[in-house]
């Protein structure tokens, strides 16, 4: 025997520590690489103890909270529109909580950027109050029982509820992390919403691309209710001072034990922690899908096509009917219709 010593240590171990580590029911008959994707999963001590984060946010919530972040001008009120948009059309309850409706409200008007230094207290106590108002307004109406049409009211906790769930989307910028983890308390609090489990996912829009960047502050300047009366060139340097304002206090999302995406210079990346759950993650590829360009988008009925009666109703026939099919082909003025359209 010709191998150095070390190596003879290292593939000859001991009896002491093949008993150790070898299962003493091991099966060597099985075939691991022909049925283990079929067989039961077993689950290890070890297994369970690295999933136990997960099983915790992927319990069975109906109510779901999708808190926004970012600095201004990054497109969180777009995401806003655009998930609710895809959220009501998949078959849930989804109402959006602007925070900016609440201090625009509050303050009785459009507020500087000065409004939103840090050293500015009165204007902090205010955003926070106006934060609390739109959060606590928005897990009221989460909490609320679904309309039925007149009659009795559904139980959101009874599977027999109309729709998929109730999703309420907290837009602010929520740039801190005190900001954030307040959130997260009010909404698993146990004593003021015992029984009502409700899971909680941030989106964090971040956007490092000079140009973008310019492009969707300009957007907000002109589209924004905080500018309506605003020049565009003012209203261009107030929303670039606000945006140094924020710099100063902002803090990225980095625990990884929350549940969060991160979308990157509208979607060109996206970053996916711990999203678990039916409606959580429906809204993944929906952000990854979604950006700022236009396009025509056209729309057309479907070409008659042919397909045999037989095929209907089951008998020996060798008539023919216009029919829409899937495994047939088009007819004479469907295949007509289709070369104008590939034209067009």
């Amino acid at each position: 025997n010709n191998m150095p010593p070390q190596h003879q240590s290292l593939a000859q171990p001991s009896s002491s520590q093949t008993s150790m580590s070898e299962p003493q029911n091991r099966d060597s008959g099985r075939d691991y690489y022909a049925n283990g994707s079929a067989e039961l999963a077993t689950e290890s001590a070890l297994l369970l103890n690295k999933l136990s984060h997960r099983l915790t946010l992927t319990k069975v919530d109906k109510r779901l909270v999708i808190v926004l972040v970012g600095m201004p001008g990054r497109g969180k009120s777009f995401i806003s529109r655009k998930l609710q948009n895809f959220l009501q059309w998949i078959g849930s309850d989804c109402k959006i909580f602007n925070v900016g409706k609440y201090r625009r409200q509050a303050a009785e008007g459009n507020c500087g950027a000065d409004f939103f230094d840090t050293k500015n207290e009165n204007a902090a106590a205010l955003r926070q109050e106006v934060a609390r108002l739109a959060l606590e307004d928005m897990l009221n109406w989460i909490d609320e029982p679904f309309e039925k049409n007149g009659d009795d009211d559904y139980d959101l906790e009874s599977d027999e509820q109309p729709i998929k769930g109730r999703v309420g989307i907290y837009d602010a910028t929520n740039s801190t992390k005190s900001r954030r983890d307040w959130i997260l308390e009010q909404c698993n609090d146990k004593i003021k919403r015992a029984d009502k489990s409700t899971g909680v996912v941030f989106i964090e829009s971040i956007c490092n691309d000079a140009e973008i960047m310019q492009e969707n502050l300009r957007t907000k300047v002109l589209n924004s209710p905080d500018y309506a009366d605003v020049p565009f060139e003012e209203g261009m340097a107030d929303i670039l001072n606000r945006c140094k304002k924020y710099e100063e206090a902002y803090e990225t999302i980095e625990d990884d034990d929350l549940s969060y995406i991160k979308i990157f210079n509208l979607s060109s990346k996206m970053m996916v922690n711990h999203i678990y759950g039916m409606l959580a993650k429906s809204v993944v590829p929906a952000l990854m899908a979604w950006n700022m360009g236009t396009r025509p988008i056209y729309l057309c009925r479907a070409s008659a096509e042919v397909a045999p009666m037989s095929t209907l109703q089951g008998k020996k026939s060798r008539r023919h009917t216009l029919v829409l099919s899937k495994q047939e082909s088009l007819d004479d003025a469907g295949q007509t219709f289709s070369r104008h359209l590939h034209k067009f």
